[in-house]
């Protein structure tokens, strides 16, 4: 052992300076390792976001047709345009629900005409059908919850269906009530 000293200590090295350098490009090694897996993982997750985001933006864009009829609905509603309205829906639910109980309908639904705002806070298509949710707000700033489900007929979108808050959303409770018309 002492030889083995003598030796490096001849070289111009200390005795312990092997340990001292092995431990110090372990230490580089280790480093470099932890920055490429860093690197990896960033990597990763900015391109699992930018996907999601691409998602995002294409269920957005294929949604946005059908957000159109449910606004165009929405607005005939408001201007007391019934006829333009109830051609809005598909044949199947024209079937079950008739001008006249349309209208009787709609008379009773004040709130529809004292809307103030329409937001959309789900979107999804799928092949044929889009469902929408989202909150009409009142004058008063009240906010009613709705799901409209759509269905493509003829090339183009038609209401099938639509559900409205059955009254003003109790936000103490996570019950939701509906009513579907």
């Amino acid at each position: 052992m002492k030889e083995t000293n003598f030796r490096l200590e001849k070289l111009g090295k200390p005795a312990n300076s092997s340990f001292g350098m092995a431990s110090t490009q372990r230490l580089r090694r280790f480093q470099r390792r932890g920055r490429k897996i860093v690197g990896i993982l960033i990597t990763g997750l900015l391109i699992a976001l930018g996907c999601v985001a691409l998602l995002a933006a294409i269920s957005w864009v294929r949604s946005q047709p059908a957000v159109k009829v449910v606004q165009a609905q929405i607005q005939a509603m408001q201007e007391g345009k019934v006829e333009q309205a109830y051609a809005f829906f598909s044949s199947e639910y024209q079937t079950g629900m008739t001008l006249p109980m349309f209208r009787r309908w709609l008379r009773r639904q004040r709130r529809l005409t004292h809307l103030r705002s329409l937001q959309f806070w789900g979107r999804s298509v799928w092949g044929g059908t889009a469902l929408l949710r989202g909150n009409f707000q009142d004058d008063l700033g009240n906010r009613y919850p709705f799901r409209y489900l759509l269905i493509r007929e003829d090339g183009s979108w038609r209401v099938r269906y639509f559900q409205l808050s059955a009254e003003a959303p109790d936000f103490s409770s996570n019950q939701e009530r509906f009513l579907h018309i």
